[in-house]
């Protein structure tokens, strides 16, 4: 009876620890990491704005004849940093959001970089809920395959754990 009830809560406990999963975002949706067009500087600022980032999550970035360094806030203003060295050039890099705060992203061509070509991301603790929003609504983005993929996935990741909670704790119920 007493190992029942333990493995009920060792199954219910694993099965909220899922619903904690943290998500990986591709920097740029579709578009990926490039040089904005002319009339898109702020083409970045517009897609991290649209989600709540969270430490535990995952930046993608991809990209071709470039390169992506993490900065100082002053590097992303001035786009006059190296990153000391670590400027990621591979096509394909990702930075894991490891604690709460601001993450600063540019490209390696500073002319990029002065073109838009960067992004500024807060990290939000696990455990603090996001900030509301202040003023008006931004208007709508078109939506991209991996942002719905993203969704989709989490969407369908919660509703799976909350029925196998559901399913747990039926039968713990039954087997009390």
């Amino acid at each position: 009876m007493a190992s029942s009830a333990a493995l009920c809560i060792i199954m219910m406990a694993t099965i909220c620890s899922l619903v904690g999963a943290t998500n990986l975002y591709r920097v740029g949706d579709a578009e990926g990491w490039r040089e904005p067009d002319k009339n898109d500087a702020a083409m970045y600022d517009a897609w991290a704005g649209k989600y709540a980032f969270r430490v535990g999550d995952s930046l993608a970035f991809d990209y071709k004849n470039d390169s992506v360094v993490r900065v100082s806030k002053r590097g992303y203003y001035h786009c006059n940093e190296t990153g000391g060295g670590s400027a990621s050039k591979d096509g394909s890099t990702v930075f894991l959001l490891d604690q709460p705060g601001f993450y600063y992203f540019v490209s390696g061509d500073v002319d990029h970089c002065k073109r838009g070509q960067r992004v500024m991301i807060e990290a939000l603790d696990a455990q603090r809920p996001p900030p509301a929003a202040s003023g008006p609504a931004p208007s709508p983005l078109p939506s991209s395959a991996v942002s719905w993929t993203t969704t989709t996935a989490a969407s369908l990741r919660d509703m799976v754990a909350l029925g196998s909670l559901l399913f747990v704790a039926s039968y713990c119920s039954y087997q009390s």
